[in-house]
């Protein structure tokens, strides 16, 4: 994080494997034994006993992310100055501050570097020898602080072996972050390396700071690494020594000129980055600064700043979740809290899946890696929690993970809400992203190596998990919608319930992708035959009164009718199953319920009901929705009412916090409304706001790993071109007959249903359509 400051440049320097903690055994064996005795106060209607008996199947807290160190730049002779630009370039994702003071123009740009695993902070002026700062590392965790040579130091710090979350307030801060008594001990050990290359001039360092006098130029070279040696390694009693990662990091860098290092960056990045582009017309406003753009909103509508945004969402995922890395956590690698909120885990009833939404549309298939692989770890864990918590086979995880895979219910042994503690349905919806990835690039590999693997543990946890009732049909007990409350009939508010809506449909996507796994992998084919018999004898969803799809099997009202989590509406999105083009009764019914949730009480609720509306069909109530997340929020403002939107930053507020997942479904919900796929077949402005009459896109991806660009025009398509990567026949839906060309030639399509066209493609060519 760069905080752009001119007397003095503060850099908040995270490491994405930087954790407290390290592998433990978090499963708890009495769980088994209250079982049943939650199910039978579910199914006895008790609701409050359910929830009661359920406290006793909880198990620890996960551990915290935390923030590495920062690096304090204090400048000699420079004074604050009218005359002052901060930037950042989603383009090359450069970071520029540019300000003038005493007729000198400083600039400062700063870079993070996939290539060469370093930051890199470039100081100069328009006038030689104006450069004079002193540069300071410090910590908010245990760390001792030297000097290698008169331009290198070295910060070496120790992490705690374990962090209460920020939401046990009334714990005091040194109960809650515990540091071993004695070394050697558990716990991560890390170290942060600054090296400073000067142009002219002098340089000395000492052991706490390295003092620039009177250069021309300086560059600022900084390299970390952490202990972290895997998820089922002690870091402290196994970890690697980060001296060595840090070291060669440095030393490679080192030798780089600046330019070289700005050249790699760029050419790494950008290609990726430029693999999408959204026009959705011209913005009265592109020359003012962009939180002025953002305030503007409520009474303008910024084409161009909805684009930005949209983009945002792929630039998180570029900075954050790198093939061999970590996937993006709650505050992404830009936490500053040693106590982050929700301890800046992976929430897996939905806010780590959130940043994802749009990964295989918006063409970052290699950014969704690591999430696939974190969801690999959990299944690895998963599968002595199902045994030791339940008794039962295949794989499960609950509503928090962290680093070390934990797969176990966490609330500190009974101190948890059950709404999320108990939840234990991640498995399903996990294993929907690993189906997803191979439905966008076809790679069967993947499907039958790392996919079928997940997704079968799954299936067979779930397949366990159901029970029978007496009339034949299977139900999920106990049960709960994630994170919401209900009251009910006699006016009891409760959490725990019988066969809720997200679970029926969960399971019903993953037993029927496991089915669609093995007709193309013919691998396990008595198994899916358990799975095509359990299918039938799931319930159907419950319809209520009003003509809405029901949240829970009864008609109950939530505790909170604005509750941010739209569980109910996973068949929606960020599922399949329910589609304006195959299902209309149950269409109305989403369309209903949705409408019955009319605000939603944070930022991100806003986003994922847009999607919904977009999946629905109903371009204009997408957008409206979608309007109240693109607001400005006061970054100062301490209150946590109604304070929903973005800063100026575009980070996602949370009520005063940053919860950045909000990011990754902004990103999905322009994506939505402009193509769909989730039903096999190419929608074109399923969902196209009336307020994006006229525009572009390019470089969107549909299932069967098409990459597609076309332009607009009074909401009709023009210039539209589909290329195939992987020669699979394509499908498009559209009202009127579609004509199709390859190299100028028209090529043979085929109505294959109702208004969907279907021709055969060639893996590598491209094809035009004119409608």
């Amino acid at each position: 994080m760069i905080y752009g400051g001119v007397k003095t440049e503060h850099i908040q320097l995270n490491e994405q494997t930087l954790w407290s903690g390290g592998p433990r055994n978090w499963n708890n064996p009495e769980a088994k034994k209250y079982l049943p005795w939650v199910r039978q106060a579910a199914l006895s209607g008790d609701y409050k006993k359910a929830d009661s008996l359920s406290k006793f199947m909880q198990g620890p807290y996960t551990e915290s992310y935390l923030p590495m160190a920062d690096l304090f730049i204090t400048y000699d002779g420079t004074t604050d100055s009218l005359s002052y630009k901060r930037s950042l370039s989603l383009d090359s994702a450069v970071n520029k501050v540019v300000f003038s003071g005493e007729n000198i123009i400083y600039t400062r740009t700063v870079f993070s570097s996939f290539p060469d695993q370093v930051i890199v902070l470039r100081q100069s002026s328009d006038k030689k020898r104006k450069i004079s700062f002193s540069a300071a590392l410090t910590s908010k965790l245990h760390y001792t602080i030297h000097a290698v040579s008169q331009n290198h130091l070295v910060l070496k710090g120790k992490c705690p072996t374990h962090v209460e979350p920020a939401y046990l307030w009334k714990i005091k801060e040194k109960e809650a972050v515990q540091y071993p008594d004695s070394e050697p001990a558990e716990g991560m050990t890390f170290e942060v390396h600054v090296l400073i290359k000067n142009e002219g001039g002098t340089i000395v360092a000492d052991d706490k700071n390295i003092t620039i006098i009177n250069a021309d130029a300086a560059t600022i070279i900084i390299s970390a690494a952490t202990s972290y040696n895997g998820f089922t390694k002690s870091p402290g009693w196994q970890g690697k020594d980060p001296s060595v990662d840090a070291g060669k990091f440095l030393a490679n860098a080192s030798l780089k000129s600046y330019n070289d290092l700005l050249k790699r960056h760029v050419q790494d990045y950008q290609p990726i980055f430029r693999r999408v582009h959204f026009y959705l017309g011209e913005s009265g406003n592109k020359n003012l600064p962009t939180d002025e753009r953002l305030k503007l909103m409520s009474s303008y509508t910024d084409p161009e700043l909805v684009a930005l945004i949209t983009q945002y969402g792929r630039y998180i995922l570029i900075a954050g979740s790198r093939p061999g890395g970590q996937p993006v956590n709650l505050k992404g690698i830009w936490n500053d809290r040693l106590r982050p909120e929700y301890s800046s885990n992976w929430c897996i009833d939905h806010d780590a899946q959130m940043f994802y939404y749009a990964v295989e549309t918006t063409n970052l298939p290699e950014m969704h890696l690591p999430f696939l692989d974190f969801i690999r770890g959990l299944a690895e864990n998963g599968k002595k929690t199902a045994e030791i918590n339940y008794g039962m086979h295949g794989w499960c995880a609950h509503h928090n993970a962290d680093i070390w895979r934990q797969t176990a219910p966490v609330g500190n042994w009974g101190e948890g809400n059950p709404h999320w503690a108990t939840w234990n349905m991640s498995c399903a919806w996990l294993s929907a992203h690993l189906y997803d990835h191979y439905l966008f690039t076809g790679d069967k590999k993947f499907l039958k190596d790392k996919a079928w693997p997940v997704m079968k543990g799954a299936a067979e946890f779930c397949l366990d998990w159901l029970i029978e009732t007496k009339e034949g049909k299977l139900i999920s007990v106990p049960s709960v919608s994630p994170e919401n409350t209900f009251i009910t009939e006699k006016g009891d508010t409760a959490q725990i319930s019988l066969n809720t809506t997200s679970d029926i449909a969960l399971i019903k996507e993953l037993f029927s992708n496991c089915v669609a796994a093995d007709d193309i992998l013919k691998i396990d084919q008595e198994f899916t035959g358990k799975l095509k018999i359990a299918l039938k004898k799931l319930m159907p969803y419950s319809i209520g009164s009003k003509g809405q799809l029901l949240e829970w099997g009864n008609e109950w009202q939530p505790v909170d009718p604005s509750h941010r989590h739209l569980s109910h509406m996973y068949p929606v999105f960020p599922g399949n199953e329910i589609s304006v083009n195959t299902d209309r009764h149950l269409v109305n019914a989403a369309k209903v319920a949705l409408s019955l949730r009319e605000k939603t009480n944070c930022s991100w609720g806003f986003a994922w009901k847009a999607a919904c509306w977009a999946r629905l069909g109903e371009a204009d109530s997408a957008w409206q929705t979608w309007q109240y997340q693109l607001r400005y929020v006061d970054p100062e403002s301490k209150s946590s009412f109604n304070n929903y939107g973005l800063f100026p930053n575009l980070f996602n507020s949370d009520g005063p916090d940053v919860i950045m997942n909000g990011n990754g479904c902004a990103t999905a919900v322009l994506t939505e409304m402009l193509l769909q796929s989730q039903t096999g077949v190419i929608d074109l402005l399923p969902a196209l706001p009336t307020i994006f009459a006229h525009g572009n896109a390019n470089g969107l991806r549909a299932r069967g790993n098409f990459v597609i660009s076309f332009e607009w025009k009074g909401k009709k398509l023009k210039n539209v071109a589909i290329m195939s990567k992987s020669g699979n026949d394509c499908m498009v839906r559209h009202l009127k007959p579609v004509s199709v060309f390859e190299n100028g030639k028209k090529i043979d399509v085929k109505e294959t249903a109702f208004h969907i066209y279907s021709f055969k493609t060639t893996a590598g060519h491209t094809y035009y359509l004119e409608y």
